[in-house]
């Protein structure tokens, strides 16, 4: 049992509550919440949305559901034997503030006050992903740059035993890359570079991992239908 001293450190470890955010408009109704952004949504909005000039810490934003904006990176490789694609899961760290234990994009995180979300990609990229090393100067910026694919708006309620209730309202930019190697990927080629963010990694069929999340599988971080459309589409599957 983690003593409470161990625990707090760890908790700190995952994430960082006193991270700044930009803070961001909510979308023009509740229609846009869950959705994927459109050119109709005007300028503060499309290509991407434009801050509002309020910062405020990590915890509170959580907790007064403020809008603010994150990346999602979605790591496949090509299985043409099977018409399919295979797909890089993380498992969140138990001491996540939303969603641990629970199945995930291959890489995700904040984007913190004043930064850019293509080298916050790159970044997290490395925290998450390359631990062993395997990472590095694997793709360019501009590989990452052009790799995004979409982005939605998330709206979701929930509440963990150590933070309690939360309220994650984001812009989600999401990017999708495909795994430069031959041979197949394995879940023990990646590795965070702090063990208490991720819990583990693991590879699944693009089709099977499409079905489980509109199946609404509780072992998965619950996306909208407007995601997984996008998803689906962009993967091929």
């Amino acid at each position: 049992m983690l003593s409470s001293v161990s625990s707090d450190g760890n908790y700190k470890l995952a994430q960082d509550p006193s991270e700044l955010f930009d803070i961001y408009p909510a979308p023009p109704t509740a229609a846009h919440f869950n959705a994927i952004i459109r050119p109709d949504w005007g300028e503060d909005f499309f290509p991407e949305p434009q801050p509002t000039g309020e910062v405020k810490k990590r915890s509170q934003v959580h907790k007064d559901g403020d809008w603010h904006r994150s990346m999602h990176l979605w790591v496949y490789q090509s299985d043409s034997a099977n018409d399919n694609v295979r797909v890089l899961l993380q498992r969140r760290s138990p001491y996540k503030d939303t969603h641990p234990n629970l199945l995930d994009v291959s890489c995700a995180g904040h984007v913190n006050a004043g930064d850019d979300i293509v080298e916050t990609t790159m970044r997290e990229m490395e925290e998450e992903l390359g631990g062993s090393g395997n990472m590095k100067g694997r793709y360019s910026l501009e590989e990452v740059k052009n790799s995004r694919v979409f982005t939605v708006t998330s709206a979701i309620e929930g509440e963990t035993e150590k933070y309690g209730q939360y309220t994650c309202r984001e812009y989600q930019d999401v990017f999708i890359l495909k795994w430069k190697e031959d041979s197949p990927m394995q879940s023990h080629d990646f590795a965070p570079m702090v063990k208490e963010e991720v819990s583990g990694f693991e590879i699944i069929c693009g089709k099977e991992l499409i079905s489980q999340l509109r199946q609404r599988d509780d072992a998965f971080v619950p996306r909208s239908e407007q995601y997984i459309d996008a998803l689906a589409k962009v993967l091929g599957c």
